[in-house]
């Protein structure tokens, strides 16, 4: 199950629980911590950041360009 820290905007409860303080950890579900992720009195844990993805290599001659011939 996701694991959730309570941060300091939560209020007296959280998810259903009463608010234990900050940086407790809460194992709920990605439903149950949906709303209060949303509004920023949990921060997800287990999520890993999204990675950009690469940009493709720019070619090294102009694609309308003539090629070299010798």
């Amino acid at each position: 199950m996701p694991r959730y820290a309570i941060t300091e905007t939560a209020g007296r409860f959280v998810a259903g629980q009463t608010n234990t303080g900050v940086g407790t950890v809460l194992e709920l579900t990605e439903k149950q911590a949906e709303h209060e992720v949303r509004l920023g009195s949990l921060r997800a844990l287990d999520v890993k950041p999204v990675s950009k993805a690469t940009k493709p290599a720019k070619p090294t001659t102009k694609p309308d360009a003539p090629e070299a011939t010798e």
